[in-house]
């Protein structure tokens, strides 16, 4: 579960996270009930991250409509 604000070095942490439980051939799903903010670095590590397969969910309104947000930019590709 990530808490806080997912921008600045906390973006760069989170990818380090994610490319080593992926190296590890972990199942990862990201819970973003707890994120308060997302900058343009943190919205296109998520999509990375949704596109290679990662589910992200939250309980919380902001990360839901980014991740419809995200969801929406992949079907126009």
């Amino acid at each position: 579960m990530l808490e806080g604000k997912l921008a600045g070095e906390s973006v760069a942490e989170l990818e380090k996270c994610w490319r080593d439980a992926s190296t590890a051939h972990l199942l990862v799903s990201i819970d973003l009930t707890s994120v308060s903010f997302i900058d343009n670095r943190g919205k296109q590590l998520l999509l990375k991250i949704f596109v290679s397969g990662t589910q992200l969910f939250s309980k919380g309104l902001l990360a839901r409509c980014i991740i419809d947000e995200l969801k929406a930019e992949l079907h126009e590709r």
